[in-house]
C-alpha cells in the first residue's frame, strides 16, 4: 500500500505501508497503525507526516511497529505533530526522522528511536515518554543532534525509565517547569543535559544515571541518583 496526501477520513494502516509524500492526517482523523506493521518512508530530508488529528501506534511486544526510511542510513524530516493533533506510540521502532512538537502532544511507551536527519523529539508541547530509549547503545553511530530539545513555551514534560543516549546533546533544556526526568539512564551523549540562564526551568532529574556530571542550577532536583545504569526493567523498553 502506497500513501500521501491528506487524510480527512479515519484509516487504517497494516502490514507494509510505503509513504512516498508528504502525508498529513486532519483535524479529528484518527489513523490507527496495526501490530507488525512496516511504514517504509521515501528518504527524502523534506519529507514530513502532519498530525493534526491522532497518529495511533498499536505495537505489541511480540509485533512491534517499525517506521524507517526506504533507504539504510538514510533520513526523511520528521512527525510534525500540530495544536490538537497527537501520537500515541507502544512497541514503536523509528529511525531517520523523528518528531516535532507543534503544540500537539506524544506518547511514546516502550518504544526506540534513532538517528534522526535533525533532532528526535523537539519543539513545545506535551510529552509522556516510559519505558523508552532515545539514542543507542555506547558505540553506535548516530546522525541525531539532540535526543531531546525544548522550547520555551507551555510544556507539559515526563520522560521517565528511559535512556537518553548518543547524541551530540541528550537534552536542551530550554523550556518546561515541573518536568519529571526521573529514573532515566544518561550516557554516551557529548552533552547530557544542557541548561541556561536565559531559559529558566524546573525539572526533576533524581533517581537516575549520568555517565558524567548531572545538571545542576537554579530549578533543577537531581537526588539520590544511581551509581551505575540502571539495568533492563527499571529503563528502557520493556521487551
Amino acid at each position: 500500500m502506497s500513501l500521501s496526501g491528506v487524510f480527512s477520513q479515519n484509516a487504517v494502516w497494516k502490514g507494509t505501508v510505503n509513504i512516498t509524500g508528504t502525508t498529513t492526517i486532519g483535524p479529528g482523523v484518527t489513523v490507527t497503525v496495526k501490530p507488525g506493521t512496516a511504514i517504509n518512508i521515501t528518504a527524502d530530508p523534506a519529507l514530513s507526516i502532519f498530525v493534526n488529528g491522532t497518529l495511533d501506534i498499536e505495537g505489541t511486544k511480540a509485533a512491534r511497529v517499525i517506521v524507517q526510511p526506504t533507504v539504510a542510513g538514510g533520513h526523511w524530516h520528521r512527525f510534525v505533530v500540530g495544536v490538537g493533533g497527537q501520537v500515541v506510540a507502544h512497541y514503536l521502532v523509528e529511525s531517520g526522522g523523528g518528531f516535532r512538537l507543534a503544540g500537539g502532544s506524544v506518547t511514546l511507551i516502550d518504544s526506540a528511536m534513532s538517528r534522526a536527519y535533525l533532532d528526535l523529539l523537539e519543539g513545545s508541547g506535551t510529552v509522556d515518554v516510559e519505558y523508552s530509549s532515545i539514542g543507542l547503545e555506547p558505540g553506535a553511530a548516530d546522525s541525531t543532534h539532540c535526543d531531546l530539545h525544548f522550547d520555551p513555551g507551555h510544556n507539559t514534560l515526563k520522560v521517565t525509565h528511559s535512556n537518553i543516549s548518543t547524541g551530540v546533546y541528550g537534552m536542551m533544556f530550554y523550556g518546561g517547569s515541573g518536568a519529571d526526568f526521573t529514573y532515566d539512564n544518561w550516557f554516551s551523549n557529548s552533552i547530557n543535559v544542557e541548561v541556561l540562564p536565559s531559559y529558566p526551568v524546573s525539572g526533576d532529574f533524581s533517581n537516575g544515571w549520568f555517565d558524567r556530571s548531572p545538571p545542576s542550577g537554579p530549578g533543577i532536583t537531581a537526588a539520590n541518583l544511581a551509581s551505575t545504569r540502571l539495568t533492563a526493567g527499571q529503563a528502557g523498553p520493556r521487551l
